[in-house]
C-alpha cells in the first residue's frame, strides 16, 4: 500500500475534528453539568437557595467549558495555524510532513484507528491522535486503506 494525500484543515474542520476525537470526554462533561444543574434546581427553595445556585453555576461551567475551550483555542491559533500537510500511508506506517517538520509512526504505534464523523482518527494515546479528514482521500484510496487496516485488525468498526 502506498497512499499520499495533501490537505489543509479549515478552522471549522479542526473544531469539528477535536469534538469528534474528544467525543466521550465532551459528553461526560456536558452530562455532568446537566446533572448538577438539575440537582441545583431541585435544591432551590426556601432556606436552600445558596447550595442550589452553587450547583447550577457549577453545572453551567461543566456543560459549557468544553465548547468554550475548543473555540478559544481555535481563535488563539488564528488562520495561519492551519498549514498544508502531506500524509503518506504505506505498509510501514503513517508519515506526516509540513513545511516545518516531518514525523511518522509505525502501525504498531497506534492504539486504535477508526473512521468517524468525516475523519480517519489514528489514536496514539488517550489524549493524542492524528486526524485525517476523509475528504483528503479519494474513494479508491479510502477503500484500500480500510482493507489494509482490517487485514491487520487495526480498524475499529
Amino acid at each position: 500500500m502506498q497512499i499520499t494525500a495533501t490537505y489543509t484543515l479549515t478552522p471549522d474542520e479542526a473544531l469539528r475534528g477535536a469534538r469528534t476525537f474528544k467525543r466521550l470526554w465532551y459528553q461526560v462533561s456536558v452530562g455532568a453539568g446537566v446533572g448538577l444543574m438539575l440537582l441545583g434546581a431541585f435544591n432551590l427553595g426556601p432556606g436552600r437557595g445558596v447550595p442550589g445556585l452553587f450547583l447550577i453555576l457549577n453545572g453551567l461551567l461543566f456543560a459549557l467549558l468544553p465548547e468554550i475551550v475548543l473555540r478559544m483555542a481555535r481563535r488563539r491559533r488564528g488562520a495561519d495555524a492551519y498549514t498544508p500537510v502531506e500524509v503518506v500511508l504505506d505498509d510501514e506506517g503513517l508519515t506526516l510532513r509540513t513545511e516545518a517538520s516531518e514525523g511518522g509512526l509505525p502501525w504498531a504505534g497506534f492504539e486504535r484507528i477508526q473512521r468517524q464523523s468525516g475523519f480517519w482518527i489514528f489514536r496514539t494515546g488517550p489524549s493524542r491522535a492524528v486526524l485525517l479528514p476523509e475528504r483528503a482521500l479519494d474513494e479508491a484510496s479510502s477503500a484500500e486503506l480500510a482493507a489494509f487496516l482490517r487485514a491487520r485488525k487495526l480498524l475499529r468498526p
